[in-house]
């Protein structure tokens, strides 16, 4: 391999094999290199391939403005989640995940936190990815001497939801929102507590979570019928009065066009946490 450009001391850019575009990090890699001279593969410590020509471009711009020790933080963050996740995540997140570090060390130093608004429900949702995002702290420390409150954690764990799925942070946030809100209003409305460590609770949250995914990606569910709608509004008027309540926030506030069979199977999961008792009516 030759070197093509010289981002600084420690990245260049040279060709893979393939003639594809690659980015080289290593300590000193740059150092005294000219473009056109091989590349001293002893000094090699990670490769990086992104996707496209438009990424390869923003990590390129990337390098040029973080600290080394925020790619390398990252880098190694990234692989100890594909480890321990067991799945592949998009390119992308080298690019996302190491500004957003690089980003949380400076305002750490200046004395500025943010609490992610989403903590509890990242934690609730994405169990794994949050323990992820709490062992990345320490590598964070580790590689920048900077000890991260535990909230950051959280926004790690996001950046790495976002990665195992289609990439858009927005949509990741709005499924997120979809499902917290939904919580709280049935905590609201039914004033009942649930007990979190139920498995009617966890298959709620999965229920959700697919429910968000519908609505953003903008399917429908087919038509049941109306038979089991009807039965469920005599049956459990209070859940569903309450599942009713979801939908109509969900399809104003996402534009979406979610009907009466979503109402129905919401309508089930609520009575089910908490512990809806069936309308006498109906006996």
């Amino acid at each position: 391999m030759k070197v093509k450009r010289i981002l600084n001391n420690n990245a260049i850019t040279s060709t893979n094999k393939y003639g594809q575009e690659i980015i080289i990090m290593g300590s000193g890699i740059g150092w005294r290199q000219k473009p056109g001279e091989p590349v001293d593969e002893n000094k090699i410590e990670k490769i990086f391939h992104m996707d496209t020509a438009t990424s390869t471009a923003k990590l390129k711009q990337l390098f040029l403005e973080v600290k080394i020790e925020s790619i390398m933080a990252s880098s190694e963050i990234i692989d100890y989640a594909k480890a321990n996740l067991g799945t592949e995540l998009k390119k992308n997140i080298y690019i996302t995940l190491t500004d957003h570090i690089d980003f949380a060390v400076e305002r750490c130093s200046k004395g500025i936190s943010f609490k992610s608004a989403l903590l509890y429900e990242i934690k609730t949702l994405y169990a794994k990815e949050y323990n992820v995002g709490l062992y990345a702290l320490d590598i964070i420390k580790k590689h920048i001497g900077v000890e991260l409150p535990k909230s950051e954690a959280a926004s790690i764990a996001l950046h790495l939801v976002n990665a195992e799925y289609d990439g858009n942070m927005a949509h990741t946030e709005a499924a997120i929102d979809i499902v917290s809100s939904s919580l709280n209003m049935v905590r609201l409305l039914t004033g009942k507590a649930f007990d979190e460590s139920s498995l009617d609770y966890q298959r709620f949250l999965t229920h959700l979570l697919f429910f968000a995914q519908m609505v953003l990606s903008n399917k429908t569910l087919d038509n049941q019928g109306d038979f089991l709608y009807n039965s469920m509004k005599e049956g459990y008027p209070e859940e569903f009065w309450c599942a009713e309540k979801i939908v109509k926030y969900v399809n104003r506030q996402y534009e979406a066009n979610v009907g009466k069979e979503e109402v129905t199977f919401l309508t089930v999961h609520i009575a089910r946490i908490t512990g809806g008792q069936k309308s006498e009516k109906t006996e």
